[in-house]
């Protein structure tokens, strides 16, 4: 069972019936991405044309995809070195675990390791890159004339301000020795194969895990602006302020561009990504017995607002109904609460959700890992808001305080499922019913 607490949620419920179908819903589009399996079936190059084949990772889901990978190609591999949020069980690859939201020592060390490894590359060697979401902090190497605790910092203002994923991962790239297709220089000239698990919405290349081994379009310049536009520019520390000020007027060398000659030795592949997810939950919802729509696996905005919307738009569809959806939404952080943009989305919609009467809205990390918390995403029906007033919980206060997570653990709504080894994004399903 994916939802490790599903007995609970279900008996919690004012609609127990429902619940245990939405929560098997989304069971199933989690289910849907595991990573070994992606990996074990991976189209990889003949390994025979390569004296040396080197392993690289980075990301919540490098972990399983590097034992993954052990398990199939063995002693063909020469070396490696990955970072996750746990440590791999490999023997060949050696396993390093980081820190995520925020990078730290930790992180540079392994990052060093990775470097290194690919710049060991010759010719004639393959380097195999793991990569998925939570890279762009996980793989963390700062810029000449900058420290760890300046990137910290500077990745701090931008997780809080309301930056979308791709501008933050624009400031990161012009701040890094390793993001914006820097890894893939350092292994060049030899051939690089990504394995890839998407966390972007559109699966945009140029986003996921800050593009370590892809081409960077973004400038200096560009990095000065995202920092400026969220009026951050003269927060973040000098050093940064000062590397994107030399970077933009030429004294510093750009990322490496699409066109250059690196990347013809490059291939980046997406095993796993949002979509793989929703069409398993269409398909199950279908076994079911409902009916179902995909509403979008391109979500993105304020998450208090987008569930609002996704209420809304299910309650305008006839019922009943499943309507699905996936994305990356963000939080503009104000307060000093726990919680997470799946458990923040679902508080937001309480009201919503009730004018509907007979409704369950669930929304969920599929890392399992929702902001600062333990739990995944939340499960709430029409009926919760009237019972949190009965146990005097004031839903509003609790989203003031960007404590979604106090909220739902007092009122029984977080879903648990630890820690799911991949990482493709949220998903949400509002089910809807006469």
């Amino acid at each position: 069972m994916i939802v490790k607490n599903n007995q609970a949620l279900v008996k919690n419920s004012s609609f127990p019936r429902q619940a245990a179908k939405a929560l098997q819903i989304v069971g199933a589009g989690i289910q849907a991405v595991e990573v070994k399996g992606a990996v074990q079936s991976a189209k990889l190059p003949k390994l025979a044309g390569f004296e040396n084949v080197y392993v690289v990772g980075f990301g919540k889901a490098s972990a399983a995809m590097a034992e993954a990978l052990e398990k199939r190609l063995g002693k063909r591999i020469a070396g490696g070195a990955v970072v996750s949020v746990r440590k791999a069980k490999t023997m060949r690859i050696r396993s390093f675990v980081g820190t995520h939201p925020y990078p730290s020592q930790k992180n540079v060390a392994a990052a060093k390791k990775i470097l290194a490894i690919a710049e060991r590359a010759g010719s004639n060697d393959l380097v195999i890159a793991l990569v998925s979401g939570g890279g762009s902090s996980l793989l963390a190497l700062p810029g000449k004339g900058l420290n760890i605790s300046e990137l910290r910092k500077t990745n701090e203002l931008l997780i809080k301000s309301k930056a979308r994923v791709d501008e933050i991962n624009i400031v990161r790239k012009h701040l890094s020795m390793v993001k914006g297709g820097l890894l893939a220089k350092a292994a060049y000239p030899a051939r690089v194969h990504a394995l890839i698990i998407s966390d972007a919405v559109g699966d945009d290349l140029e986003t996921i895990a800050s593009a370590a081994t892809f081409g960077d379009r973004s400038t200096f310049k560009q990095a000065a602006m995202v920092l400026k536009k969220y009026k951050l520019w003269k927060r973040v520390p000098m050093n940064v302020r000062k590397r994107l000020t030399l970077g933009a007027r030429g004294k510093l060398p750009e990322t490496p561009k699409p066109g250059s000659k690196i990347f013809r030795k490059v291939k980046n592949e997406i095993l796993l990504n949002n979509m793989v997810a929703l069409k398993a939950m269409k398909e199950n919802a279908k076994k079911l017995g409902l009916n179902s729509v995909i509403y979008s696996n391109t979500v993105q905005g304020e998450a208090r607002n987008v569930g609002k919307k996704l209420v809304k738009a299910a309650g305008k569809r006839k019922r009943p109904i499943a309507l699905l959806a996936g994305g990356e939404t963000t939080v503009k952080v104000v307060g000093n609460g726990k919680g997470g943009r799946n458990q923040e989305m679902v508080l937001a919609s309480l009201k919503e959700l009730e004018k509907l009467e007979k409704a369950i809205f669930v929304s969920v990390g599929t890392d399992g890992i929702d902001g600062k918390s333990r739990a995944a995403g939340a499960i709430a029906d029409s009926h919760t808001l009237k019972n949190s007033i009965k146990k005097s919980l004031n839903f509003g206060d609790f989203l003031r305080r960007n404590d979604s997570n106090s909220f739902f653990k007092k009122g029984k709504g977080e879903i648990l499922t630890g820690p799911t080894g991949t990482n493709v994004m949220d998903l949400q399903l509002v089910l809807a019913w006469d």
